[in-house]
């Protein structure tokens, strides 16, 4: 099943929760957290009670709940930034050193890469009248789960949180995601909102998995690649924004890549969409 997971103490979330039992017809299958579990085709959304980055472990109880595996889970949150830029975002989480915001330190969860780029290519498509940024975020914060997963979020401050066409446009780009059995590449370098990597998705047959911003590059040790590589489907490629990173950091960590057996890619050894 694919989880969605609503958080009634974000009022974000909330309002995409409300868009999505706008647009479809759910049914009642059961209970989680005080909470009915409601059901449309292999979707499955619930709702907690506490901020998403406290629940730890929910695609373990949810699965355990409902009687069913979790394939993939679906954060349905807000997004804050000091620069309150109207943006939709994507993102993969974990951890890269600290665990400043939940989960656990120096821990990735599992991506689901294939399913995560098509949410962000929907929300491209589906916010075009909002002429809002739309972008991938690389990897960080909690919770952690054991299932392939990620956020979908509406930023960047309080005020747009309660967007009702914001989140519609959100809820709308979950209920259409797809897996188009793209390569799987995992990207590392520029900024935190990765204008590189959401370009190479959008033009490139390609699916993103984890993602590491200038700021996480000391951590990136031959086990922390390792571990980039198995969260995500396993990929044994990296594609590096080159130009956005300090040349010797890509010499480096180019030949780290390399040593546990992951190859760089660049985008024009990618087929074009």
């Amino acid at each position: 099943m694919k989880l969605i997971v609503t958080s009634s103490e974000d009022n974000a979330s909330m309002n995409i929760r409300a868009r999505l039992l706008e647009r479809e017809i759910w049914t009642e299958t059961g209970s989680f957290d005080n909470h009915p579990v409601l059901k449309k085709d292999d979707f499955r959304m619930v709702q907690v009670d506490r901020i998403h980055l406290e629940e730890d472990l929910v695609d373990e109880r949810a699965a355990t709940a409902i009687g069913e595996p979790v394939d993939v889970v679906i954060f349905a949150s807000r997004h804050r930034s000091e620069k309150k830029i109207p943006t939709l975002t994507v993102h993969p989480i974990g951890n890269y050193s600290s665990a400043d915001f939940g989960g656990k330190p120096g821990t990735l969860c599992p991506t689901a890469p294939n399913l995560m780029t098509s949410a962000m290519r929907n929300l491209v498509r589906n916010a075009k009248e909002l002429q809002w940024d739309v972008s991938f975020e690389t990897t960080h914060h909690g919770p952690l789960v054991n299932s392939p997963t990620f956020y979908i979020e509406i930023g960047s401050y309080e005020e747009l949180w309660d967007r009702k066409d914001a989140a519609e446009a959100i809820a709308k780009s979950i209920l259409e995601i797809k897996d188009e059995g793209e390569p799987v590449v995992i990207c590392v370098g520029g900024g935190h909102y990765a204008p590189r990597f959401t370009e190479v998705a959008l033009k490139r047959r390609v699916a993103i998995g984890h993602m590491a911003a200038n700021y996480a590059l000391e951590a990136l040790s031959s086990e922390m690649i390792l571990q980039m590589s198995a969260k995500s489907s396993g990929a044994k490629e990296v594609y590096f924004h080159r130009k956005g990173m300090p040349k010797p950091a890509y010499r480096e960590l180019r030949e780290r890549f390399a040593s546990c057996g992951i190859a760089e890619i660049r985008s024009e050894d990618l087929g074009l969409r």
